[in-house]
C-alpha cells in the first residue's frame, strides 16, 4: 500500500514539473499599456514572449530594446535545457530587425527581413501579453543568463 502512495506522489510530481505553464510569467495588476507611449510601449515588449496558442512549444521569441533604442532583432530561439546548461544560443543569419515607430499618434511595429518589409498596428499590450499579426504571446521567463546580461551590461 505504502508502494502504491509512494508512486502515486511520484506522479503528481512528475505531472507539476512538466507543466509548460510554469514558464509563464504573469502579474497580478496587468493593464492595458497605452499603445500612445512610445517608452512605455518599448519597456512593456522588453523580454520573452511564447505564442499562446503553442504554450507548450520549444520556440520562444526575445525582444531586447538595450539602452532606450527603438530597435532589436526579433529573436526566435528554441527553448531547451541544453540551452540553459551550456547558456549558448543557436544563431540564425539575416535576422528580422524590428523599429518602434509613431503612425497617426499610435505606436507601430515596422520589421525588416531579408526578404521584407512591413508596418503593422500593435492590436494589444499589458505586462502579460501582447498581440500583433493575429497572434496573441504571453509573457514567458526566457533564460535569465541573457537577461542578467542585458542588466550588468556585458553585451
Amino acid at each position: 500500500m505504502r508502494l502504491i502512495f509512494y508512486i502515486s506522489c511520484l506522479n503528481i510530481l512528475l505531472i507539476g514539473c512538466s507543466n509548460p505553464k510554469r514558464n509563464l510569467i504573469v502579474t497580478a495588476n496587468d493593464y492595458e499599456i497605452d499603445l500612445t507611449q512610445l517608452d512605455s510601449v518599448r519597456e512593456n515588449l522588453n523580454g520573452f514572449w511564447i505564442p499562446e496558442d503553442d504554450v507548450d512549444g520549444q520556440e520562444i521569441l526575445w525582444l531586447d530594446f538595450n539602452n532606450g533604442e527603438n530597435s532589436t532583432s526579433w529573436w526566435e530561439m528554441p527553448y531547451t535545457s541544453e540551452i540553459k546548461r551550456t547558456q549558448t544560443i543557436p544563431v540564425k543569419s539575416c535576422q528580422t530587425v524590428i523599429g518602434l515607430i509613431k503612425i497617426n499618434g499610435q505606436v507601430n511595429i515596422e520589421r525588416v527581413g531579408l526578404t521584407f518589409s512591413d508596418t503593422t498596428n500593435i492590436k494589444y499590450l499589458s505586462k502579460n501579453k501582447f498581440k500583433i499579426h493575429g497572434t496573441t504571446y504571453l509573457k514567458h521567463k526566457g533564460y535569465d543568463f541573457l537577461t542578467s546580461r542585458r542588466n550588468k551590461n556585458v553585451w
